[in-house]
């Protein structure tokens, strides 16, 4: 017994794992930091400098790549995902570790008294020995797969942060233009309200102008209102909305006017970078993988041990001197000292008794009704689901980016022909009836189709401007990061090397 527990204290270490996912986490930063050419993102072991990294950053103002690295920092939606790599790294951990053994120790108690029967056993199941190992691939994959989705979800996150950095420069554009719409309003007025004076006009024509005047005075406070709210919202991606900062956006709201890229490089670039491709390549090797470890549990338990028994012994009965001794006088015929075993015969007699029993057993479940049929044929069918999930997340990325890229290209188009041709053609218009109004050559209905024309005209260069921005950060998106300017076809297969799962499916069917 002494033995088999201390057989147990020395294999005892063996077991002891730490789970350190302080690598996992390093390794995701690295990589998000190269995929999006930032220089900080939230690590878990450096959180109590994040608030220093975010103050340095709005020292100077907020650059897009700025929001960018504080959202990747401070943002504590994207702080939780960091976690789940732990999770998958402590279940790499787990996966390794061998399956405690049992050890038994029973007593029974004689009846009348004496040394009580002691059992004991220690038992080890070996199928570990053969599922270890691809338990271990299994974890490993899906750890592979959080941590990819954590990287797609740092790509999600400065999309979105970019989207909503533009929806504020646009909004703040609008209130320029509601401004100036306001300004442009009240020249109109001055000029309605001087040919008035000089009996030019009537007041209606005068009423008229000054009620497009403060329709454009309340539009400029929506706009106003707009603008807060859009900051607000860029504050909560940020994870600022608790700060009492006044943060000041430093980019203009203008247009790269780079040439988006030919659609077949678009998708090369996409399968090269795209996180959730690799994702669904994680899926459909763990998928395989669990295939694997379901064929291995064809024999569920087989187990090992040793047990031994320290058999019971009844107490002897005291001696009665005085009785043995008339007993051995009465039977001598003349007074006897009673008989008395020597040191050799004590011995032969212990020699003669079983003390303990020792002895190896090993235990089995036999595989006759259940074979793991069942679970072997589901991680066959999920193998395959995955394999059709993969093949249908290619065919939609293609479908996606072609829209993406579509969109962008139209949106670029609709910007180029407002700077061009339309706002110019819009501002000379509003120029010429006003000039022509206040000369008498039109009527104001004149003025006030051209005044709105041109405030609608503003308002939708504006428009197109943020569509088309809006436009380029999803086609990054569907991209997976990559530059959607002019470059290589490079078209990479999308099939895929699923050879070993293949030789899986072999198996199983």
């Amino acid at each position: 017994m002494i033995v088999i527990v201390a057989a147990a204290i020395g294999v005892g270490p063996l077991g002891c794992a730490k789970v350190q996912p302080e690598a996992d986490y390093v390794g995701a930063a690295e990589r998000i930091k190269t995929h999006l050419d930032i220089n900080d993102v939230y690590l878990p072991s450096d959180d109590r400098a994040v608030d220093e990294k975010v103050r340095a950053l709005l020292s100077d103002g907020l650059s897009l790549k700025d929001a960018i690295s504080i959202a990747l920092l401070n943002n504590r939606a994207f702080q939780a995902q960091f976690y789940s790599i732990g999770v998958s790294r402590a279940d790499v951990v787990q996966s390794g570790l061998w399956t405690n053994p049992s050890l038994f120790i029973g007593n029974r108690f004689i009846e009348g008294g004496g040394r009580s029967e002691l059992t004991f056993g220690f038992a080890q199941n070996l199928v570990d020995l053969w599922q270890i190992p691809v338990k271990k691939r299994v974890a490993e994959a899906q750890l592979r797969q959080t941590v990819l989705a954590v990287l797609n979800e740092a790509m999600r996150t400065a999309v979105a942060t970019r989207t909503l950095y533009y929806d504020c420069l646009w909004r703040r554009r609008l209130v320029e233009i509601a401004r100036s719409n306001v300004e442009l309003a009240a020249t109109s007025l001055r000029i309605a309200d001087a040919r008035l004076s000089a009996g030019e006009s009537s007041p209606l024509d005068k009423g008229l102008v000054r009620t497009q005047s403060l329709q454009s005075q309340n539009a400029a406070l929506a706009a106003e209102r707009d603008l807060e709210n859009a900051l607000l919202a860029l504050l909560l991606q940020l994870g600022l909305t608790r700060w009492e900062t006044d943060v000041q956006l430093i980019d203009p709201f203008s247009d790269s006017d780079h040439a988006i890229a030919k659609d077949d490089a678009l998708i090369g670039i996409a399968i090269d970078r795209r996180f959730d491709i690799r994702i669904a390549d994680a899926l459909v090797d763990a998928a395989a993988q669990q295939v694997d470890l379901e064929l291995r549990k064809i024999w569920p338990n087989i187990t090992i041990g040793a047990q031994g028994e320290r058999t019971e012994q009844r107490a002897l009965p005291g001696r009665k001197l005085l009785a043995d001794t008339a007993r051995s006088s009465i039977a001598a015929g003349q007074p006897t000292a009673p008989a008395i075993q020597s040191r050799d015969q004590r011995d032969i007699m212990r020699n003669q008794i079983i003390d303990a029993l020792f002895g190896m057993n090993i235990q089995l479940t036999l595989p006759i009704w259940d074979q793991n049929q069942a679970q072997i044929a589901k991680a066959g069918f999920v193998y395959k689901r995955r394999l059709k999930d993969r093949e249908w997340l290619l065919d939609s990325m293609e479908a996606t980016v072609r829209q993406a890229a579509n969109t962008a290209r139209t949106a670029r188009r609709q910007y180029a022909l407002f700077q061009g041709d339309i706002l110019p053609q819009a501002e000379s218009n509003i120029t010429t009836a006003q000039k022509r109004y206040e000369n008498g050559e039109e009527s104001v209905l004149v003025l006030l189709e051209a005044q709105d024309a041109m405030f609608q005209q503003r308002r939708q260069s504006a428009n197109l401007l943020r569509d088309l921005l809006v436009a380029r950060a999803e086609l990054d998106l569907q991209c997976g990061g990559g530059s959607v300017a002019e470059a290589p076809v490079v078209r990479r297969s999308m099939s895929g090397d699923a050879s070993a799962g293949s030789r899986t499916m072999e198996a199983v069917e």
